[in-house]
């Protein structure tokens, strides 16, 4: 380090020894070793296996492929990266070693992990499971031959290349049994897009969303021996609420499909070629469930619960004074339909006040169910001293695994209630015709009688006198005020109901233009939100009715009665489904922003010009 300054050699050393603590931290690290690969693919079809390390390997062994032939690799390629932020380093290393595989016959393989050793010690990779099928050799040449690929033809685009479908988990099950409902569509064709999105009303059960990512990704799938992209719209858990036969109605959709078109043009293959893009409307096929009802030897205690459920009670409290809360909490977990169950009975003693339940539910929707808990809190206050039991608590429910009733039940309260401080000699006992209020002041308001009173003759009378009189007519006239000025707001109400009627389409106008704002900065979610705003928000006005009490359907009816046409309905209805399809899949919106945003605008002009 000669003719280096002090201060040089410091920050060098510095820096040595923050990259040695780095380099010691990626050391430390867990080693991680994972192998992946296309999970469906046909017979003589080329895909990609690969497995990821994130530390330095050696000795790197791969797994036995007996039923699959290898036709490169393994072939590793490597990438780091170094983060220095507020002075804390991190770095991050990827070694991944490539195979490019091919099956060579049908079936369902396992390939067993791989090996690899880091730091003489020895990693194994998971197992990779992948399905072969037969497939269509025609079609596996056009996927691999790219540019031969020729132009799109509507008429061929049919059930086999492309359809929708709802699938469900189970199609036999009890009443207030769950099961998942999947909404899919199956591609052999490029996508670019989607509109007139009409999902099922699911009349007959109720229903959850479950979670889901927002950007639909294609997944391969075998689907009766053939291969096709499949990608999930929705994922919603329903509970049927009758026994019978219930059918789940049709998924509608209009799907913009994309494929190459072969042209003469030397240079536009160079550069990618040109697509063709075609809609295309599909529907998928009616789904019947069959209900069947519970069986009828139900306890006195069943209110509907259907799943696996587990109960716990308990008081704040087991000893006070009269006249304070006690809290009873029993709290109801597990899986099954938590959020239709009702309160649990309590059978509490005549001389205690109880109040009504507060219910707290905490639950998930998940592929097994709705999971979680609800909890119902009753608040009851003695009002007498002496010793009080609840009996124990009973809920019972309909167990569809075993397929039989089950009842639960909590232990006994017994609870001693001491007397307050100030109260009389108050023992427990019922008190017939008084209500809460009245029985919280016994003991205070009855009085011994006063023997030693004096009465005195009273000489003047309110009545007659002058102040008396100008209170009267003082009451009179601020009635009268009070009359008028009630008049004068039912009018004002009035008009300002006219006054949202005539200024409906210019607050929409104003809504638009943000909208315009949003999608001129590319903000997509608030520009489809203010678009439904804008909507919505002129209905209301328009018809005098709140937001909050609008519904497609109650829309739709009385659009019908003001004699609003049936195609200007229908293109209201799907600009409101596509707006709020958009702000779960934007990018599947056929047209994009602008498309939608003129639509709006020019169907509340056709609006206003159509409600009188």
């Amino acid at each position: 380090m000669e003719g280096m300054k002090p201060n040089q050699i410091i920050k060098s050393l510095l820096l040595f020894v923050i990259l040695g603590v780095g380099i010691f931290s990626v050391h430390a690290q867990d080693v991680k070793f994972t192998g992946s690969a296309t999970r469906v693919v046909e017979v003589g079809e080329q895909f990609r296996l690969s497995y990821t390390l994130n530390a330095k390997g050696s000795d790197f062994e791969e797994a036995a492929m007996d039923d699959f032939r290898i036709l490169s690799g393994p072939n590793v390629s490597t990438s780091s990266s170094v983060q220095i932020i507020n002075g804390s380093v991190s770095k991050s290393v990827s070694y991944t070693y490539n195979f490019v595989v091919m099956a060579s016959k049908e079936g369902t393989y396992t390939i067993p992990p791989a090996k690899v050793k880091v730091n003489r010690k020895t990693y194994q990779s998971n197992a990779i499971n992948i399905e072969v099928v037969k497939g269509n050799k025609q079609a596996t040449a056009q996927q691999q031959s790219g540019s031969q690929s020729s132009t799109v033809d509507k008429s061929n685009i049919g059930n086999d290349k492309l359809f929708v479908a709802v699938n469900t988990s189970k199609k036999h099950l009890y009443q207030g049994e769950s099961f998942v409902a999947e909404i899919k569509v199956y591609t052999k064709v490029g996508l670019a897009g989607f509109e007139d999105i009409k999902f099922p009303a699911f009349n007959g059960f109720w229903s959850q969303d479950i979670e889901s990512p927002q950007q639909i990704s294609l997944q391969r799938e075998n689907v009766n021996g053939e291969i096709y992209e499949v990608g999930l719209f929705k994922k919603v858990l329903l509970f049927p609420q009758r026994s019978g036969e219930i059918t789940i109605e049709p998924f509608e959709i209009t799907m913009i499909t994309q494929q190459r078109v072969r042209s003469n043009n030397a240079f536009d293959d160079f550069f990618g070629g040109s697509y063709k893009r075609t809609p295309v409307s599909v529907k998928s096929a009616p789904v019947s469930i069959n209900v069947q009802a519970l069986p009828t030897n139900k306890p006195l205690e069943f209110n509907g619960a259907v799943g696996d459920f587990k109960m716990n009670a308990n008081i704040d409290k087991s000893k006070i004074k009269a006249n304070e809360a006690i809290n009873l909490k029993i709290r109801v977990s597990g899986n099954g339909n938590l959020k239709l169950i009702k309160p649990v009975k309590v059978d509490f003693p005549p001389d205690l006040d109880v109040y009504d339940p507060k219910t707290s539910v905490n639950t998930k929707a998940t592929n097994a169910g709705v999971e979680g808990s609800i909890t119902f809190d009753y608040l009851f206050i003695p009002r007498f001293a002496g010793n009080y039991r609840i009996a124990p608590i009973k809920f019972s429910y309909f167990d569809t695994k075993t397929k039989s009733y089950k009842t639960l039940t909590s232990q006994e309260f017994e609870i001693n209630v001491e007397r307050g401080d100030g109260d009389a000699e108050l023992t427990s006992g019922v008190v017939q015709g008084l209500s809460k209020e009245d029985v919280k002041f016994i003991g205070e308001d009855i009085r011994f009688l006063k023997t030693s009173v004096v009465l005195k003759k009273k000489e003047h009378y309110i009545f007659g006198q002058l102040w008396f009189f100008g209170i009267y007519i003082g009451t009179m006239v601020i009635f009268v005020l009070l009359l008028i000025i009630r008049r004068t707001q039912i009018k004002q109400n009035a008009n300002q109901a006219k006054l949202k009627n005539r200024r409906a389409n210019k607050v929409s106008k104003k809504r638009l233009k943000i909208a315009a704002s949003h999608m001129k900065h590319n903000v997509t979610e608030a520009f489809y939100n203010e678009i439904l705003k804008a909507i919505w928000g002129y209905l209301s006005d328009k018809l005098a009715i709140p937001v909050a009490k609008l519904t497609k359907d109650n829309v739709s009816e009385i659009l019908i009665k003001k004699q609003v046409d049936d195609v200007t309905i229908t293109h209201l209805k799907e600009l409101l489904d596509a707006c709020e399809f958009a702000r779960f899949a934007p990018a599947s919106v056929s047209g994009g922003m602008e498309e939608i945003y003129k639509k709006a605008g020019s169907l509340i002009s056709i609006l206003d010009q159509k409600i009188k």
